[in-house]
């Protein structure tokens, strides 16, 4: 037993010296100054300004997109639905005998074109835009339900003339985007 004690002592006092020539080692100094490398420096900064300028490029690309399509689907359901509307108003300021089934196709005109706005409020449509969209589609749907309640002609002015508002601030903000 006295051997193995003697070889685990042995082996603890060879472990501790290489320990400290190791420790020894790596304490001696380095003469001189550090100093930047300009040009990597450079390089390095550039790469990342253009990546930065690139993402940014990129997300604003995007955003733009977004908006103009979605300014052109409203622009070019709305314009559509207007016609089909007004057919409707005609018939019913005349007592037309067709004004029913006109009032039918306006309200499927303006639920159609709420669902075609609704469909482009993706994540990347800006908030200005989106909200005035949004209003829009939310708007053109309460136009559509109180004209399939057959609702008498203050009501239906009343959402009619909420409805005018929503839609040229909705082109206001459209505006810029788009045609």
């Amino acid at each position: 037993m006295r051997g193995l004690e003697r070889a685990g002592l042995l082996a603890a006092a060879a472990a501790t010296a290489a320990g400290i020539m190791i420790i020894g080692a790596c304490s001696k100094q380095v003469p001189g100054n550090a100093q930047v490398n300009r040009a990597d420096l450079a390089s390095y900064a550039a790469d990342v300004t253009s990546s930065s300028v690139a993402a940014s490029s990129s997300k604003a690309a995007s955003i733009e997109r977004a908006a103009v399509t979605a300014c052109n689907a409203f622009r070019d359901a709305h314009e559509a639905t207007v016609n089909v509307f007004n057919d409707y108003i005609d018939a019913s300021n005349t007592n037309a005998p067709d004004q029913n089934s006109k009032a039918d196709a306006a309200v499927a005109a303006l639920r159609d074109t709420a669902g075609k706005v609704g469909k482009q409020l993706t994540k990347d449509v800006p908030p200005d835009v989106s909200g005035a969209l949004q209003t829009y589609r939310d708007d053109i749907s309460a136009l559509a339900d109180t004209l399939a309640h057959r609702a008498d002609t203050d009501t239906l002015n009343g959402a009619i003339d909420k409805f005018n508002g929503t839609k040229d601030r909705t082109l206001a903000a459209c505006r810029p985007h788009g045609r």
